[in-house]
């Protein structure tokens, strides 16, 4: 027994060799870099959606500041009540607070799925006219820049001014 297990493991560590995982990468020669960021401020599309996320965000927060200040103002009723009345305020007025906490939870999450269908369909528009932009430039990689991921690159490699002039002519 103790010989098959030697057998066995000989052979599985032998397939494990360096050699045998090597694999073909192809040589990368020309990169450029896009910055997404720019490409929604900067894009037609992309500011137009800006303004109307903008003027939605507006529309629920003022409707949000109304429902604050009455609860500011039935807060200060409560000075004149006491017993049974006042502890039936306090428990609407905590109810309501829990209300607006919901309400401002719902907007921020409102907000996000918002944006991130604008970046998602931004995104989505950008790929084939990048593609274009990288056969057309004979670019091997097309890279995202962003202070997390591109601490440095030359001035050249950045394709997004294109990229924006590009995506506007096609989307209008």
């Amino acid at each position: 027994m103790g010989l098959f297990v030697a057998a066995v493991i000989g052979t599985s560590a032998g397939a494990m060799t360096p050699q045998a995982a090597t694999a073909s990468v192809p040589e990368i020669r020309k990169l450029a870099l896009v910055d997404m960021q720019k490409v929604l401020n900067d894009t037609k599309q992309g500011k137009k959606a800006r303004t109307k996320l903008e003027k939605s965000s507006e529309a629920k927060s003022k409707k949000l500041e109304q429902k604050r200040a009455t609860l500011e103002q039935e807060m200060a009723k409560l000075e004149g009540k006491s017993g049974a009345a006042l502890a039936s305020a306090q428990e609407d007025l905590q109810r309501k607070y829990l209300e607006l906490q919901q309400m401002y939870m719902q907007l921020q999450q409102d907000l996000a799925v918002q944006e991130g269908e604008l970046l998602e369909q931004i995104y989505k528009n950008s790929q084939g006219i990048v593609t274009g932009l990288a056969k057309e430039y004979g670019v091997d990689l097309v890279l995202i820049r962003d202070q997390t991921t591109v601490l440095y690159a030359q001035g050249g490699l950045d394709i997004t001014d294109e990229l924006v002039k590009r995506y506007d002519a096609k989307y209008q």
